[in-house]
């Protein structure tokens, strides 16, 4: 009896543990949907397309990564692992430049200490 008990229990395990992966298999289903919509990917600016499209290979190469490992393959040794690193390489660039198109702002030093100066508070002698 404590047997049917423990694999019933087991049972309700896996269907949950299987609805959940249905649920999150739909959830990625509806985002790549709206991922892969023409018209959205029309709007971005070239720095966003730059970006999407990089996010967009990420993922892919991490679902594939993922397929390798339920079929039993090491994917540190399969040619993936060279195609991540070259995709975190293009991220890094593309960081590189989009941090160089960001205006540097400048602290103008005698604006900064007439404002200091002005409000330290200064104790008056009174004698």
């Amino acid at each position: 009896m404590d047997l049917d008990l423990e694999q019933l229990s087991h049972d309700t395990d896996i269907i949950a543990k299987i609805k959940q992966f249905r649920d999150i298999t739909m959830r990625i289903e509806d985002t790549m949907k709206l991922a892969t919509n023409p018209e959205v990917y029309e709007k971005l600016s070239n720095t966003d397309k730059i970006q999407y499209n990089l996010l967009m290979s990420y993922s892919l190469n991490s679902m594939f990564w993922m397929y390798l490992r339920t079929e039993g393959i090491d994917p540190t040794k399969h040619r993936i692992k060279m195609e991540n690193e070259r995709l975190k390489k293009c991220m890094t660039r593309a960081k590189q430049i989009n941090d160089r198109n960001i205006p540097i702002r400048r602290v103008n030093k005698d604006a900064a200490q007439r404002f200091i100066r002005n409000g330290l508070w200064e104790i008056k002698n009174k004698m």
